[in-house]
């Protein structure tokens, strides 16, 4: 009998590997642009006052959006995992280190534009999205949850 790779917990109904609860939190936090955007959009009366608030310079709202739209569509491939199985779509599976490895760098390169035109002053929330950044860099390169869970996924597709 061969022993699991991870807790019983780790695994779904069917014996497939489910991501990590903070691979999660770590895309949701690296898209608190979109949030932001959100929120504002959804208190009509001040959006531009909430908007203005998080990015003095229009420009960057749309840069970050961009930026962070590898993140909004690893978590969206990730949460549909099962319609596109069912459908025999694969190839998605190949893309979800390289769009977050992607959003990472276009995200740090915006959080550093962004320290940049503020002449590197202390922002409490770009510091910590770009502390989210180096950490999701990190426990993405170091997880082996993540390595068994791609290759959990990888398996039963056809090469």
């Amino acid at each position: 009998m061969a022993s699991l790779l991870l807790p019983l917990k780790c695994y779904d109904d069917t014996g497939v590997i489910k991501p990590p609860l903070w691979l999660y939190v770590m895309l949701l936090i690296n898209s608190v642009d979109w949030i932001v955007l959100l929120f504002s959009l959804l208190s009509m009366q001040h959006t531009t006052l909430l908007l203005s608030l998080f990015y003095p310079q229009s420009h960057l709202l749309g840069l970050k959006l961009i930026g962070s739209v590898p993140f909004i569509i690893v978590l969206l491939l990730i949460g549909n995992r099962q319609r596109l199985w069912k459908k025999q779509y694969y190839g998605w599976l190949w893309v979800l280190k390289p769009l977050v490895a992607v959003g990472i760098f276009l995200s740090s390169a915006l959080v550093i534009q962004q320290l940049a035109l503020s002449h590197w002053q202390f922002h409490f929330m770009l510091a910590t999205q770009l502390i989210s950044l180096f950490l999701f860099f990190w426990m993405g390169l170091k997880s082996r949850h993540i390595k068994w869970m791609l290759t959990d996924w990888r398996k039963d597709t056809p090469a």
